[in-house]
Protein backbone atom coordinates (compact mmCIF):
# COMPACT_ATOMS: atom_id res chain seq x y z
CA UNK A 1 0.00 0.00 0.00
CA UNK A 2 1.70 3.09 -1.49
CA UNK A 3 4.98 1.46 0.01
CA UNK A 4 4.44 1.68 3.64
CA UNK A 5 6.11 -1.09 5.34
CA UNK A 6 4.91 -3.30 8.06
CA UNK A 7 7.56 -1.90 9.96
CA UNK A 8 5.10 1.56 9.45
CA UNK A 9 2.09 0.04 10.36
CA UNK A 10 3.42 -1.55 13.36
CA UNK A 11 4.46 2.00 14.70
CA UNK A 12 0.93 3.32 13.85
CA UNK A 13 -1.28 0.23 15.42
CA UNK A 14 0.65 1.51 18.60
CA UNK A 15 -0.61 5.33 18.82
CA UNK A 16 -3.75 4.83 15.95
CA UNK A 17 -5.95 5.29 18.81
CA UNK A 18 -4.56 8.15 20.17
CA UNK A 19 -5.60 10.43 17.36
CA UNK A 20 -8.41 12.54 18.06
CA UNK A 21 -10.87 11.89 14.59
CA UNK A 22 -10.37 7.97 15.33
CA UNK A 23 -12.98 7.59 18.09
CA UNK A 24 -15.30 11.28 17.98
CA UNK A 25 -18.30 9.68 18.38
CA UNK A 26 -20.27 12.64 17.14
CA UNK A 27 -18.60 11.68 13.50
CA UNK A 28 -19.23 8.05 13.96
CA UNK A 29 -22.85 8.99 14.39
CA UNK A 30 -23.19 11.16 11.36
CA UNK A 31 -21.21 8.44 9.56
CA UNK A 32 -23.77 5.47 10.39
CA UNK A 33 -26.24 8.16 9.81
CA UNK A 34 -25.49 8.02 5.84
CA UNK A 35 -27.56 4.09 5.57
CA UNK A 36 -31.07 3.40 6.26
CA UNK A 37 -31.66 1.60 9.82
CA UNK A 38 -31.90 -1.70 8.56
CA UNK A 39 -30.61 -5.67 9.77
CA UNK A 40 -27.32 -6.36 8.18
CA UNK A 41 -26.60 -9.91 8.79
CA UNK A 42 -23.05 -9.56 7.15
CA UNK A 43 -21.24 -6.55 7.63
CA UNK A 44 -17.32 -5.99 5.87
CA UNK A 45 -14.98 -3.51 7.56
CA UNK A 46 -12.51 -2.70 4.68
CA UNK A 47 -9.57 -1.03 6.42
CA UNK A 48 -10.77 -2.02 9.74
CA UNK A 49 -6.96 -0.62 11.65
CA UNK A 50 -7.62 -0.98 15.52
CA UNK A 51 -11.43 -1.95 15.67
CA UNK A 52 -11.78 1.58 16.74
CA UNK A 53 -14.72 2.15 14.56
CA UNK A 54 -15.93 -1.41 14.26
CA UNK A 55 -16.85 -1.35 18.00
CA UNK A 56 -18.91 1.25 18.13
CA UNK A 57 -20.42 -0.71 14.86
CA UNK A 58 -20.89 -3.72 16.27
CA UNK A 59 -23.01 -2.14 19.11
CA UNK A 60 -24.80 0.51 17.06
CA UNK A 61 -25.88 -2.36 14.09
CA UNK A 62 -24.18 -5.68 14.54
CA UNK A 63 -21.45 -8.17 14.39
CA UNK A 64 -18.79 -7.57 11.49
CA UNK A 65 -15.91 -8.81 9.67
CA UNK A 66 -12.87 -6.33 9.37
CA UNK A 67 -9.98 -7.11 6.99
CA UNK A 68 -6.78 -5.37 7.03
CA UNK A 69 -3.13 -5.40 5.41
CA UNK A 70 -1.20 -4.88 9.00
CA UNK A 71 -0.85 -7.86 10.96
CA UNK A 72 -0.08 -5.95 14.18
CA UNK A 73 -3.26 -3.72 13.75
CA UNK A 74 -5.36 -6.67 13.34
CA UNK A 75 -3.48 -8.01 16.48
CA UNK A 76 -5.23 -4.80 18.82
CA UNK A 77 -8.84 -6.07 18.22
CA UNK A 78 -10.30 -8.05 20.98
CA UNK A 79 -13.62 -7.64 20.98
CA UNK A 80 -16.82 -10.61 20.63
CA UNK A 81 -18.47 -8.63 18.04
CA UNK A 82 -15.45 -8.15 15.20
CA UNK A 83 -13.73 -10.93 13.43
CA UNK A 84 -10.59 -9.75 12.55
CA UNK A 85 -8.70 -10.80 9.20
CA UNK A 86 -5.57 -10.24 7.80
CA UNK A 87 -6.14 -9.22 4.07
CA UNK A 88 -5.78 -6.73 1.38
CA UNK A 89 -8.58 -4.70 -0.21
CA UNK A 90 -7.50 -5.10 -3.57
CA UNK A 91 -7.95 -9.41 -3.48
CA UNK A 92 -10.65 -9.11 -0.75
CA UNK A 93 -11.12 -12.95 0.45
CA UNK A 94 -15.06 -13.30 0.05
CA UNK A 95 -17.17 -14.94 -2.61
CA UNK A 96 -19.45 -12.99 -4.60
CA UNK A 97 -22.62 -11.37 -3.15
CA UNK A 98 -21.13 -11.89 0.27
CA UNK A 99 -22.51 -8.79 2.63
CA UNK A 100 -25.23 -6.40 3.30
CA UNK A 101 -23.26 -3.68 4.62
CA UNK A 102 -19.37 -2.94 3.68
CA UNK A 103 -17.94 0.16 4.70
CA UNK A 104 -14.72 1.95 4.52
CA UNK A 105 -13.80 5.07 6.48
CA UNK A 106 -10.38 6.91 5.75
CA UNK A 107 -8.09 4.20 3.64
CA UNK A 108 -8.11 5.33 0.66
CA UNK A 109 -5.41 7.69 0.11
CA UNK A 110 -3.37 4.33 1.45
CA UNK A 111 -4.52 2.27 -1.50
CA UNK A 112 -2.24 1.51 -4.80
CA UNK A 113 -5.31 0.90 -7.00
CA UNK A 114 -8.73 2.73 -5.55
CA UNK A 115 -10.31 1.72 -8.68
CA UNK A 116 -9.72 -2.12 -8.16
CA UNK A 117 -10.70 -1.63 -4.64
CA UNK A 118 -13.90 -0.37 -5.58
CA UNK A 119 -14.54 -3.16 -8.13
CA UNK A 120 -13.85 -5.70 -5.41
CA UNK A 121 -16.14 -4.04 -3.08
CA UNK A 122 -19.02 -3.86 -5.96
CA UNK A 123 -18.15 -7.65 -6.14
CA UNK A 124 -18.44 -8.59 -2.66
CA UNK A 125 -22.29 -7.05 -1.83
CA UNK A 126 -25.62 -8.32 -2.07
CA UNK A 127 -27.85 -7.22 -4.74
CA UNK A 128 -29.29 -3.71 -3.42
CA UNK A 129 -26.07 -4.08 -0.80
CA UNK A 130 -25.21 -0.84 1.19
CA UNK A 131 -21.68 0.77 0.55
CA UNK A 132 -20.50 3.23 3.26
CA UNK A 133 -17.52 5.51 2.47
CA UNK A 134 -15.92 8.22 4.72
CA UNK A 135 -12.46 10.15 3.46
CA UNK A 136 -10.38 13.34 4.85
CA UNK A 137 -10.66 15.78 1.86
CA UNK A 138 -8.70 19.01 1.10
CA UNK A 139 -11.49 21.63 2.24
CA UNK A 140 -11.57 22.95 -1.79
CA UNK A 141 -10.67 20.63 -4.77
CA UNK A 142 -9.04 23.70 -6.37
CA UNK A 143 -6.50 23.38 -3.52
CA UNK A 144 -5.84 19.77 -4.01
CA UNK A 145 -2.45 20.00 -5.00
CA UNK A 146 -1.09 22.05 -1.92
CA UNK A 147 -3.04 19.72 0.85
CA UNK A 148 -0.98 16.76 -0.47
CA UNK A 149 2.08 18.67 -0.09
CA UNK A 150 0.85 19.98 3.24
CA UNK A 151 0.71 16.63 4.42
CA UNK A 152 4.21 15.88 2.86
CA UNK A 153 3.97 11.98 2.82
CA UNK A 154 3.86 11.40 -0.84
CA UNK A 155 0.27 10.59 0.07
CA UNK A 156 -2.71 11.89 -2.41
CA UNK A 157 -5.82 12.83 -0.69
CA UNK A 158 -8.61 12.10 -3.29
CA UNK A 159 -10.95 15.19 -3.82
CA UNK A 160 -14.73 14.64 -3.48
CA UNK A 161 -14.78 14.63 -7.71
CA UNK A 162 -12.65 11.88 -7.60
CA UNK A 163 -14.48 9.48 -5.38
CA UNK A 164 -17.59 10.31 -6.94
CA UNK A 165 -16.41 9.06 -9.79
CA UNK A 166 -15.26 5.59 -8.01
CA UNK A 167 -18.85 5.41 -7.22
CA UNK A 168 -20.18 5.25 -10.90
CA UNK A 169 -21.18 2.00 -10.48
CA UNK A 170 -23.53 2.25 -7.61
CA UNK A 171 -26.94 4.25 -7.38
CA UNK A 172 -28.80 5.95 -5.01
CA UNK A 173 -25.54 8.09 -3.71
CA UNK A 174 -25.99 10.02 -1.22
CA UNK A 175 -23.11 12.47 -0.08
CA UNK A 176 -22.23 14.58 2.99
CA UNK A 177 -19.82 16.38 4.33
CA UNK A 178 -18.47 16.22 8.19
CA UNK A 179 -16.30 19.00 9.50
CA UNK A 180 -13.97 18.00 12.86
CA UNK A 181 -13.29 21.31 14.03
CA UNK A 182 -10.76 22.65 15.51
CA UNK A 183 -8.49 19.69 15.45
CA UNK A 184 -4.83 19.87 16.94
CA UNK A 185 -2.07 19.31 14.30
CA UNK A 186 0.01 18.78 16.79
CA UNK A 187 -1.99 15.15 18.38
CA UNK A 188 -2.19 13.90 14.80
CA UNK A 189 1.71 14.68 14.27
CA UNK A 190 2.64 13.06 17.50
CA UNK A 191 0.88 9.81 17.03
CA UNK A 192 1.46 9.34 13.02
CA UNK A 193 5.00 10.61 12.53
CA UNK A 194 8.10 8.49 12.53
CA UNK A 195 10.91 10.74 13.46
CA UNK A 196 11.17 14.62 15.02
CA UNK A 197 12.34 15.76 11.66
CA UNK A 198 9.32 14.01 9.87
CA UNK A 199 7.01 16.26 12.11
CA UNK A 200 8.96 19.49 12.21
CA UNK A 201 9.03 19.43 8.08
CA UNK A 202 5.42 18.92 8.25
CA UNK A 203 4.70 22.03 10.92
CA UNK A 204 6.94 24.07 8.75
CA UNK A 205 4.91 23.36 5.98
CA UNK A 206 1.65 24.33 7.58
CA UNK A 207 3.46 27.62 8.54
CA UNK A 208 3.94 28.70 5.08
CA UNK A 209 0.52 27.61 3.68
CA UNK A 210 -1.61 30.21 1.47
CA UNK A 211 -4.11 32.27 2.37
CA UNK A 212 -6.79 30.45 0.46
CA UNK A 213 -5.73 26.91 2.57
CA UNK A 214 -6.09 28.81 5.56
CA UNK A 215 -9.40 30.69 5.41
CA UNK A 216 -10.89 26.88 4.25
CA UNK A 217 -9.52 25.53 6.94
CA UNK A 218 -10.25 28.33 9.74
CA UNK A 219 -6.79 28.25 10.20
CA UNK A 220 -5.30 29.25 13.89
CA UNK A 221 -1.97 28.92 15.73
CA UNK A 222 -0.59 29.47 19.10
CA UNK A 223 3.07 29.02 20.42
CA UNK A 224 2.28 25.36 20.79
CA UNK A 225 0.04 23.98 18.06
CA UNK A 226 -1.82 24.37 15.11
CA UNK A 227 -5.55 24.27 14.48
CA UNK A 228 -7.53 23.21 11.61
CA UNK A 229 -10.96 22.10 10.32
CA UNK A 230 -10.79 18.59 9.10
CA UNK A 231 -13.47 17.95 5.85
CA UNK A 232 -14.34 14.60 5.75
CA UNK A 233 -16.81 13.46 2.37
CA UNK A 234 -19.20 10.79 3.31
CA UNK A 235 -20.89 9.10 1.00
CA UNK A 236 -23.20 6.15 0.43
CA UNK A 237 -24.35 4.07 -2.69
CA UNK A 238 -26.31 0.70 -3.19
CA UNK A 239 -24.79 -2.46 -5.97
Amino acid sequence: MKGYSENYWAKRAKQYNKTNWVKDDSFIDAFLGMIPIAEYPHILEVGIGTGAVAEKVSEKIGPLTGIDISQDMIDKINHDGITPIVANAHELPFNKDSFELIYMRNVIHYIDDPEKVFSEIYRCLKPEGQFLFSQVVPPDDSISKEYDWLVGRDIHYPTKSEILDLFSAFHSVKQDDFVLEKQSIMNWLNNTCQSEDEKENIIERHRSTSGAYRLLSNYKESSKDIFVDIRHFMVSGKK
